[in-house]
């Protein structure tokens, strides 16, 4: 499967604004991890869709799957399906609880809004 040049954009676009927030070593770091981590994900979609879409892994045939696949699967409203599945999956895991705000101290866009978000709704640290 290609990536699309849009994929491309948002993992370059992230790792430039953790980037030019940190150090060297606490980017490098974030960079490697941003990159397990969506490789991760992107693995396991595909085995997903590969497993109940095709009825195999890695090539080799599972005999209940085979003949009773999900063809939609292998197509493109499939990984939209799986996608959502995901995330609903992790919205169960976490159940549902937001980020916890980290105030302008761990924002990368610090800079770009001149702490005047933070100021505005109060989440600034005393």
């Amino acid at each position: 499967m290609m990536s699309h040049s849009s994929d491309n954009c948002i993992i370059l676009g992230r790792a430039e604004m953790f980037a030019n927030k940190n150090t060297v070593i606490a980017s490098a770091a974030d960079a490697v991890g941003m990159g397990i981590g969506f490789t991760l994900a992107i693995f396991v979609m595909a085995s997903v869709r590969e497993v109940f879409g095709s009825g195999t892994f890695f090539g080799m045939a599972i005999p209940i799957l085979k003949d009773n696949n999900i063809s939609i699967l292998t197509m493109a409203p499939g990984g939209f399906f799986i996608y959502g599945c995901m995330i609903a999956l992790v919205n169960k895991a976490t159940k549902g609880k937001p980020i916890k705000k980290l105030g302008c101290a761990g924002c990368p866009s610090t800079g770009l809004c001149g702490k005047l978000y933070c100021e505005n709704q109060g989440a600034l640290e005393a």
